[in-house]
C-alpha cells in the first residue's frame, strides 16, 4: 500500500493524449460498477412492479391452460412438447421485461459513463490474472481497501434502510394476518417495493460518490511523473539525436538528387566561389528558365566540378548569383524581374556556343 501512495505521489505531470488513448485501448477507464449495478437493480426493480399485473394475467392463463389438460393426453410424447413449450414461453414473457430493461441500463451506463469502448485486449488472457502472488498484491492494494470499504457501506445501507422501514410498518404487517391471499399479496409487495426502492436511492448515492472517487483515482493514474514524461516525449517525438540523423540524412538525399540534375544546366553562375547557381533554358518547351540547384561553399565546389566535367559554361556574376541564392528555390522558375540580367547570361552562353560550333 505505501508503494501506491509514494508512486502517485511523484506523478505531478498531466497526461497526454496518446496517454489517455493507449489506457483507453487496454479498456482501463474510469466507470463504477457502484453506480452500474445500483441503476440495473433499480430499473430491474421498476420493471418488476410495473409488469407484476402482466405476469399475474399470464401465470392465470397458464395455470387455467394447465388445469384442463388431461392427465393422459398430458403425460403422452406429443402432450409433453406442448406442456414443455408452453411453461418456457411463460418463463419468456415473464423474464423478458426485467431481462431487457437490465441489459439496456447495463449499456446505457457504461456508455454515459466511458462513452462507446471496444477493447479487445481486456479479453486477452493475462498470466498476472492467474499469479497466486499477483494476487495477493492486490489484496493488499488501495483499491482492494476500498472495495472492501464499499462492501460496508453496502451492508450498513441496506441494512439501516431495510430495519428502519421495516420496523415502523410491522405493525401494519401483522394486523393484516387474517386477510385472504390476494389482499396479503398486494401489503407485502407494496412494502417489498418500497423497501426495494429506498435501498436503491441509497445505493444510487453511493454510486455516484464512487464514479467521483473513480475518475479522481483514475485521474491519477493517468498523470506522470517527471522522468516518465520525457520519455514518452521522446517516444512520441524522437530523440533529438535522432531526429536531427533524420534530417541529416533527408538533406544528403536532397543534395544528391539536385547534384543528379547539374549535367542538364545550360549554364552556372558563381559568386565566384562562394555561390554557385544552375540554371536551364529551353525557348522550345519552357516560358522561363528555372534553377536547377544552387549551393554554397563546398556544394558551390561541387556543382562548379560537375559543370567542368560535363562542358557547362561557368559564368562569374556576383550580383545576379547573390539574388537568385536568396530569392530563388530550387526547381522554381526565375522572376520577371531578374529575366533581363539572366537573358545576358544566356546570351553570353549561346554566344560562346555558337564560337564553339563555328571552330569546330
Amino acid at each position: 500500500m505505501a508503494e501506491d501512495f509514494d508512486s502517485n505521489a511523484d506523478k505531478t505531470e498531466e497526461p497526454s493524449a496518446h496517454r489517455v488513448d493507449q489506457f483507453r485501448q487496454r479498456g482501463e477507464v474510469a466507470s463504477s460498477r457502484e453506480l452500474t449495478s445500483a441503476l440495473v437493480l433499480g430499473g430491474t426493480v421498476l420493471a418488476l412492479s410495473l409488469s407484476l399485473v402482466y405476469m399475474y394475467e399470464e401465470f392465470t392463463i397458464y395455470l387455467e391452460w394447465l388445469f384442463s389438460l388431461n392427465v393422459e393426453v398430458a403425460l403422452a410424447e406429443e402432450g409433453r412438447k406442448v406442456l414443455v413449450s408452453r411453461s418456457a414461453m411463460l418463463l419468456v414473457k415473464c423474464a423478458a421485461p426485467v431481462c431487457v430493461t437490465a441489459f439496456a441500463l447495463t449499456i446505457m451506463s457504461n456508455i454515459l459513463q466511458v462513452g462507446v469502448l471496444f477493447a479487445p485486449e481486456v479479453l486477452t488472457l493475462k498470466l498476472e490474472r492467474i499469479n497466486p502472488l499477483s494476487g495477493f498484491k492486490r489484496l493488499l492494494s488501495v483499491r482492494s481497501m476500498v472495495e472492501a470499504l464499499k462492501a460496508i457501506f453496502k451492508f450498513i445501507i441496506i441494512f439501516s434502510i431495510s430495519y428502519v422501514l421495516l420496523k415502523d410498518e410491522f405493525y401494519k404487517v401483522t394486523g393484516h394476518l387474517h386477510i385472504d391471499l390476494l389482499e396479503s399479496f398486494i401489503v407485502a409487495k407494496t412494502l417489498i417495493f418500497k423497501v426495494a426502492f429506498a435501498v436503491i436511492f441509497g445505493l444510487l448515492a453511493l454510486g455516484a460518490l464512487d464514479l467521483i472517487y473513480q475518475k479522481m483515482s483514475y485521474r491519477k493514474k493517468l498523470m506522470l511523473t517527471k522522468e516518465e514524461a520525457k520519455r514518452e516525449h521522446k517516444e512520441q517525438e524522437g530523440s533529438p539525436e535522432i531526429k536531427q540523423r533524420i534530417k541529416t540524412i533527408q538533406r544528403q538525399m536532397a543534395q544528391k538528387r539536385m547534384m543528379s540534375d547539374v549535367p542538364k544546366a545550360d549554364v552556372i553562375v558563381t559568386n565566384p566561389t562562394h555561390i554557385s547557381i544552375a540554371l536551364k533554358y529551353d525557348p522550345e518547351t519552357m516560358i522561363s528558365p528555372i534553377m536547377l540547384a544552387k549551393g554554397p561553399d563546398h556544394l558551390a565546389f561541387k556543382i562548379r566540378e560537375i559543370a567542368a566535367s560535363h562542358g557547362i559554361p561557368i559564368v562569374e556574376n556576383i550580383a545576379l548569383a547573390r539574388t537568385l541564392y536568396k530569392t530563388v528555390k530550387i526547381g522554381e522558375v526565375i522572376p520577371r524581374s531578374l529575366y533581363k540580367a539572366v537573358a545576358e547570361v544566356l546570351a553570353f552562353v549561346y554566344k560562346l556556343k555558337r564560337k564553339k560550333k563555328a571552330v569546330g
